[in-house]
């Protein structure tokens, strides 16, 4: 049996600091701690926060590249004014060490709270590690989608206390509840912990009714943490669920996962929806709080619902028919639906294709979908008035430049409309197939994790093709898709990494600026 090590005392003696190791200026403030910060704040707890979001010097710790820029630099996100940041009162910080040391000296918590992305994890340990060993007075516990997956990863680190595997809305406060108190922490469902020289590994819980889950509280952001770009432009943005998990099988995709293991150890299905009602008193309560003028709803399908769901969505949403963005699946759009999200005013439209070979679609990825629904999906959305973009994966395992370039003519078949948003490059994360698969081909090893260092170039070494030659595809594949063929060998050119490739790339990207942004700026007065 493990106790808590810490003497009993009341909540509002006990002190929680809530760590957001994001990617810098990937600015929308998290459904998760919002939630904790409900959650604990219920419960009587002190709280504080440490965000990492507009911290310039992050690349020093992870040896990465400043994320946000360089999907503008690829065209992946429209170029917006950073005079609109400071006009909002988001400033960029440095000295994210220093800060996080002193904000660990005048707080001095006895749990921080982590919760990780992969792409996170090595930033979180490495501020972690940053403080003095005789400092460090307090338990972690890290939790999300990482922590899920790598739990028995995560659970060896030094710096690591306890991880929250799954849902943590019941887990955390039990867990924070219990080391206030004293109590018992050993047995907590959803937890592996870590004490006395033993590790202890527990179940799951059932899935949690997330009509129940408060509804999220920011307050501990700064006031400048509401405003991030879209389409070129900085909105004043709040994050919306309206379900959680997702019903497909994606094999690159570790949501997934999430119905697999809580159908096995709990029966319980992970994929969930919020009511009608749940969400229009969410909504109240976010419009008059927040005053957002876009809703980014954070939803892995959202057009994952029948007719009738959809419906409901579209008469609740009526009374408000603020702009808003969210990402689907080409089968689940028809006339019907591309029409009632014009009359809900959506502002933009992510439609995940992945891959234009149907073969390797079907196989590798578990995308059933056939090529004419996909195309018959986008010509649909290019009718109405909002921005429709394709979304694209490369360097894929077992990919060749011949696969890719099968992905780049698929999208030169869509809509001239439809915006270019470039390819994302493939990362195996933990909890999916694909990364399975890679390991087993052994174009990675288990003990690799995708850190932000891999945002520009694949972790994969394979036969087939090179990390740099999926890395110069990546930078230039809103080109290959736009720029008529004519124009490819002045693109190839630009997908190398050195002062005539750069020169290239310069040159023709304020081309494609000038000729391929068009329709966003239409998009946008649609919606002033």
């Amino acid at each position: 049996m493990l106790k808590s090590p810490f003497t009993p005392r009341k909540p509002k003696d006990f002190k929680v600091l809530i760590f957001y190791p994001n990617l810098h200026m990937s600015a929308l403030m998290p459904q998760s701690v919002g939630i904790f910060t409900a959650l604990l704040r219920r419960e009587g707890y002190q709280l504080d926060l440490f965000d990492c979001t507009y911290y310039q010097d992050i690349d020093s710790l992870t040896l990465g590249k400043n994320t946000n820029d360089e999907k503008v630099e690829n065209r992946n996100v429209h170029k917006y004014d950073n005079s609109e940041w400071h006009e909002k009162g988001v400033k960029p910080k440095n000295g994210i060490v220093k800060d996080f040391q002193k904000k660990i000296a005048t707080f001095q918590p006895d749990l921080i709270l982590v919760s990780v992305l992969e792409s996170t994890y090595y930033l979180a340990i490495d501020l972690l590690k940053s403080i003095p060993e005789n400092q460090r007075n307090y338990k972690t516990l890290f939790g999300g989608v990482f922590a899920t997956y790598a739990a028995d990863k995560v659970i060896k680190n030094e710096l690591v206390d306890y991880v929250c595997r799954g849902e943590g809305e019941g887990a955390v406060v039990e867990m924070a509840n219990a080391l206030c108190s004293g109590g018992r922490i050993d047995q907590i469902k959803n937890f592996t912990i870590k004490g006395e020289g033993n590790i202890y590994r527990n179940g799951m819980r059932a899935p949690v009714d997330i009509d129940t889950v408060p509804i999220p509280d920011w307050d501990l952001f700064e006031k400048g943490s509401l405003y991030r770009p879209m389409q070129g432009k900085i909105w004043r943005a709040v994050g919306f669920e309206t379900q959680r998990g997702c019903p497909y099988t994606c094999t690159f995709c570790n949501s997934p996962s999430n119905n697999v293991e809580y159908k096995a150890e709990t029966g319980g299905r992970f994929h969930r929806k919020k009511s009608i009602e749940r969400m229009r008193k969410e909504l109240d309560f976010l419009v008059k709080k927040y005053d957002p003028n876009l809703i980014y709803f954070v939803v892995d399908t959202f057009l994952a619902m029948s007719n009738r769901e959809f419906d409901e969505l579209k008469e609740l949403y009526s009374d408000y028919k603020i702009p808003f963005w969210m990402n689907t699946r080409a089968e689940t759009i028809t006339e019907y639906r591309a029409a009632g999200l014009e009359e809900m005013n959506m502002l933009r439209m992510n439609i995940g294709i992945e891959h234009g070979n149907y073969d390797y679609r079907r196989n590798y990825l578990k995308r059933n979908v056939k090529d004419e629904v996909q195309i018959k999906a986008f010509e649909i959305a290019a009718e109405h008035k909002y921005a429709s973009c394709a979304n694209s994966i490369i360097g894929m395992p077992d990919e060749t430049r011949d696969l890719i370039f099968d992905t780049i003519n698929f999208v030169r078949k869509l809509p001239k409309t439809i915006d270019a948003t470039g390819a994302f490059i493939f990362a195996p994360y933990h909890g999916t197939p694909l990364r399975t698969y890679a390991i087993e081909k052994g174009y990675i090893k288990d003990e690799e994790i995708c850190s932000l260092s891999n945002t520009s170039a694949s972790m994969l070494r394979m036969p087939t093709i090179s990390k740099e030659e999926i890395s110069g595809l990546a930078k230039v594949f809103s080109l290959y898709v736009k720029f008529p063929k004519e124009r490819w060998p002045e693109i190839k050119i630009a997908e190398k990494d050195d002062d005539e490739g750069n020169k290239m790339m310069a040159k023709l990207g304020e081309e494609f600026d000038k000729t391929y942004r068009q329709f966003a700026a239409t998009a946008l007065d649609l919606h002033d």
